[in-house]
């Protein structure tokens, strides 16, 4: 028992302390904001607070280090109708390596579709300054993963990407890398973890035919995360015993360059390793905050499929849902 208290004590004052330096907020600091899309159906429904609680291929969006999880080889894909029209995708496909961990490649795909052209003032005078014609944009980030068990309890990942923004006439590359831990205690289903992603220098605008005109950051993210089993605790990395039900705590704090601090809680229930019901809450965002879904596990001889379904709840924007599709040869 004083075990477990020190252990989530602990977690706390990880957790706690990432707020301790809060100031200002720096919103509007940084470009390719796609990049902080939460990626994955059982995640968005978690409130995002996923960091120590996700060891499939879909680990990749997070951190690299919970890839370790995967059994032989995985495939998952994620689609969301954006606000305003926009397509968003991603899908990754991970395999094991034998004796020398797992590996995974990724992509993440924003199509803003047809945008209506319009100039800074009329010409004429008029009030409505469209132009008639359109263009379009897109976001795009390919990656290359890789994770690996340091011991029987602990595993480290990273992540180099390829990132690229594409609007009207201006483009935008560069390539990043993310880092994460994840450490299993092997007690009472606590987990804990840390991610750090986006890594990169400032990405540089060029206009077509033109000189460079201009250089932002894009967002650096810093998460601390721990996870519990409320109910039916299991070793993770050495397929521990299944229970009839489990329920799990998860909790993750997140430090950016362009925001202050945020707090996201998750907590999802599974009965018979088949269904599951999920929720969270995102503090200190102005939108998206409630969330909530449900997935569905079924076998088919060696293949297992899950699917999982989130709405996230907005005040003044369209409330997305999202759908994933995860494959287990």
């Amino acid at each position: 028992m004083k075990k477990l208290i020190i252990i989530l004590l602990l977690c706390l004052l990880l957790t706690v302390n990432i707020f301790a330096g809060e100031g200002f907020n720096k919103a509007g600091r940084t470009s390719l904001q796609f990049l902080k899309i939460g990626i994955g159906a059982r995640q968005a429904a978690l409130g995002e607070a996923c960091i120590a609680n996700v060891h499939d291929v879909s680990a990749v969006f997070w951190n690299p280090a919970g890839i370790i999880g995967i059994p032989h080889a995985e495939a998952a894909f994620n689609y969301t109708k954006w606000f305003g029209d926009m397509d968003f995708t991603s899908g990754a496909i991970g395999f094991r390596l034998g004796d020398y961990g797992v590996g995974a490649i990724s992509y993440i795909s924003l199509n803003y579709g047809q945008l209506q052209e319009a100039l800074v003032t009329s010409p004429t005078g008029h009030m409505d300054t469209r132009t008639g014609d359109t263009f379009s944009g897109k976001d795009l980030a390919i990656g290359i993963s890789y994770a690996r068990s340091l011991t029987s309890n602990f595993s480290i990942g990273v992540s180099i990407k390829y990132i690229q923004e594409d609007l009207f006439t201006y483009t935008s590359s560069l390539w990043g890398f993310d880092i994460g831990t994840l450490y299993d205690t092997g007690w009472k289903g606590i987990r804990l973890a840390m991610s750090a992603q986006n890594f990169a220098s400032q990405a540089r605008w060029l206009h077509t035919g033109a000189e460079e005109r201009q250089s932002y950051e894009i967002p650096l993210l810093y998460r601390i995360g721990w996870s519990i089993d409320l109910l039916g605790a299991e070793d993770l990395f050495l397929g521990g015993r299944k229970e009839h039900q489990r329920l799990t705590f998860n909790m993750d704090a997140i430090h950016t360059n362009d925001y202050a601090e945020r707090l996201h809680l998750g907590m999802e229930y599974w009965l018979f390793d088949l269904f599951t019901i999920r929720s969270g809450y995102r503090f200190n965002y102005e939108e998206g905050n409630l969330s909530f879904g449900g997935g569905l596990k079924y076998q088919i001889r060696s293949i297992t499929l899950k699917i999982d379904y989130a709405y996230v709840n907005y005040d003044f924007l369209n409330s997305p849902h999202r759908f994933s599709l995860c494959v287990t040869f």
